[in-house]
């Protein structure tokens, strides 16, 4: 945290700890795993830089080895910005511009959905499901009525763009 700048969202997280599974005996080896949140490439080297700086001293200072995989499962998700004005003019004319926020605050999830905005421009649009669980948890209930809202507004998202191509 203290080589990133804290207006910047970087998130370490130690998700599992692993020794030889010896009850009686100190493990010979032990596993750490983790994942990382970042809104920029660059934020990523960081963490990584610092991960292995960190995990190396450590290493050294306890007279053992450390092998390092960090691999970049997730990119960060970054939206085209005249994709969004797209995106943001067709739920304006279906939900009514007190119905939209244009400006919501970047969120922290992955998606898959940003590797495809590594090939070509676009947006992730949240429409939202109502007040369900959050999605992967064992009490969300997806919001049968949504599919409604959302294939009014790409329909009215690709007439805008044919209209704007012709």
């Amino acid at each position: 945290s203290r080589n990133i700048d804290p207006a910047d969202l970087a998130v370490v997280s130690v998700t599992s700890i692993a020794g030889d599974n010896v009850k009686n005996a100190i493990s010979s080896s032990a596993r750490i795993e983790g994942d990382c949140r970042h809104f920029s490439d660059e934020v990523s080297q960081k963490i990584e830089t610092s991960i292995r700086r960190i995990a190396t001293g450590v290493a050294a200072a306890h007279e053992c080895t450390v092998e390092i995989l960090y691999d970049r499962v997730f990119v960060p998700l970054i939206n085209d910005a005249d994709s969004v004005d797209h995106c943001v003019n067709a739920a304006i004319a279906v939900f009514g511009a007190d119905n939209v926020n244009a400006h919501g605050a970047p969120m922290g999830a992955s998606e898959d959905f940003a590797r495809a905005l590594t090939f070509a421009p676009g947006a992730f649009v949240i429409i939202g499901n109502g007040d369900s669980a959050p999605l992967h948890n064992s009490g969300y209930d997806f919001n049968d009525d949504a599919l409604a809202y959302g294939t009014n507004w790409f329909v009215e998202l690709t007439r805008q763009r044919l209209k704007s191509k012709s």
